[in-house]
């Protein structure tokens, strides 16, 4: 009897739930902790294991969860999906480093009230690895189960990816942002979507059901009756339920509230942020995002976007990267980002946009802004979110989270990046260390 491809595809997809040179390199003076093997030495046996785990369709939720399956996995991905390549080009920049090992006394409270370093930090929670940027230099840099030339799974904190896309084209001219979806996206025609603006979905305020964790009954991941589920299966990130028009669904979308009222975190809006980017550009999104950014980063590596069975590079969280690149990436919003990129891809006029255009009034209500607001306890009350970024502090600092504990947090004042992978359950926070490092430099 021969497999059902469609069913094979379907299961290994389903792993994605949750959302879910001559140029010789300065290399920094990493410190690496020795308590736990990188994964890239993990046996083949193992390896094997991990593969048939994943294999298994009662498994394939686990994907979104730490476990030892996950913590190869999430380090390895290509060896469990079909994936699309963003690709470097030229020779990599120098990262010089200067590196100040007293960053790691710096102290903070963290969720369970108990105060620590950020040493202890590290050492103590399931960071794989993490790393901290100023004024274009590497000053801290730390490793516990990858290396500088691992790929970790970004989950949402690369959301940031395609709404910088949309950024630099609306600078062009190329999209407005006050005009609804459907000038872009005519599969949308004629349904709610000719009510909502570009602007509405770059800062998750459209006002419309299917939300990812606001809905009346939290059950948009598990329910298969939910619009999110709904859509997601389409997708083949959950079992597919026959159907298979990921438009069609979204055309059944409701209104619930005006929009630009309340920032109700959903990954579908991330997701048409990527099929906008390919109806004004006419080409796939990862050869845009190749294009208009990886490319001109001075990248070490390139990096991969999971793609579903229909075709769409899954840019909303499924995103793998190295550390040092996803650093790069953060330093494209900070006034070292030509020293570290060695071209400037954000201007001053899209970076300023981004940290002035957010509604603090919007943020409290929703989901995600009240598991954030007590991780930036100084800035309560004065957060927005805009343009994908979770948080946007009063001081113009930008942060963007993913499933798992991974993050980015840019400083643009301060000439700060920080970038850290987790395998974890998103509990740990890891921005409220990063807030307290920036703080730091005040």
């Amino acid at each position: 009897m021969k497999p059902d491809l469609g069913v094979y595809w379907m299961y290994r997809t389903a792993l994605t739930c949750a959302i879910l040179a001559t140029c010789v390199l300065a290399q920094p003076q990493t410190v690496l902790a020795q308590e736990q093997t990188p994964t890239s030495e993990t046996p083949l046996a193992r390896v094997k294991d991990i593969q048939e785990y994943f294999a298994q369709p009662e498994n394939a939720v686990s994907f979104q969860f730490a476990s030892p399956e996950t913590h190869y996995a999430w380090q390895h991905v290509s060896q469990f999906y079909p994936t699309a390549r963003f690709a470097r080009s030229g020779m990599p920049t120098v990262l010089e480093s200067a590196i100040d090992e007293s960053l790691g006394d710096i102290s903070f409270s963290g969720m369970d009230g108990v105060t620590r370093t950020v040493s202890e930090h590290f050492e103590a929670m399931p960071l794989d690895a993490m790393l901290v940027m100023k004024d274009g230099q590497i000053v801290y840099e730390r490793y516990k189960t990858m290396t500088p030339d691992t790929a970790h799974i970004t989950f949402s904190s690369s959301k940031v990816f395609s709404s910088t896309i949309l950024a630099l084209l609306e600078e062009e001219g190329k999209v407005d942002l006050s005009k609804p979806v459907t000038d872009y996206v005519e599969e949308l025609k004629g349904s709610v979507w000719d009510t909502v603006t570009l602007r509405e979905v770059a800062d998750m305020q459209t006002g419309l059901n299917g939300t990812e964790h606001d809905e009346p009954n939290p059950d948009s991941r598990t329910n298969p009756k939910q619009i999110w589920y709904r859509w997601a299966a389409t997708l083949g990130i959950f079992p597919n339920q026959g159907e298979n028009d990921t438009f069609a669904v979204l055309r059944a979308m409701e209104r619930n509230k005006p929009g630009g009222e309340v920032f109700e975190y959903n990954s579908i809006n991330t997701w048409l942020l990527a099929r906008i980017a390919e109806a004004v550009e006419d080409r796939p999104f990862a050869e845009i995002f190749t294009d208009r950014v990886w490319s001109k980063i001075g990248a070490d590596h390139d990096g991969t976007f999971i793609m579903s069975p229909n075709g769409y590079a899954l840019a909303f969280g499924m995103t793998s990267v190295t550390l040092r690149d996803f650093a790069r990436f953060g330093s494209m919003f900070t006034p070292s980002s030509e020293a570290v990129t060695g071209s400037k891809v954000v201007s001053d006029e899209v970076l300023k946009r981004i940290q002035t255009s957010g509604n603090p009034d919007a943020y409290p209500d929703g989901y995600v802004g009240k598991v954030m607001s007590p991780k930036f306890a100084d800035a309560a009350g004065e957060i927005s979110n805009a343009y994908m970024w979770d948080a946007i502090l009063p001081d113009g600092d930008m942060f963007k989270g993913g499933v798992g504990g991974q993050g980015l947090y840019v400083s643009p004042s301060k000439d700060l990046v920080a970038v850290w992978f987790t395998t974890g359950d998103g509990s740990e926070w890891n921005e409220a260390m990063a807030r307290a490092i920036a703080l730091h430099f005040d």
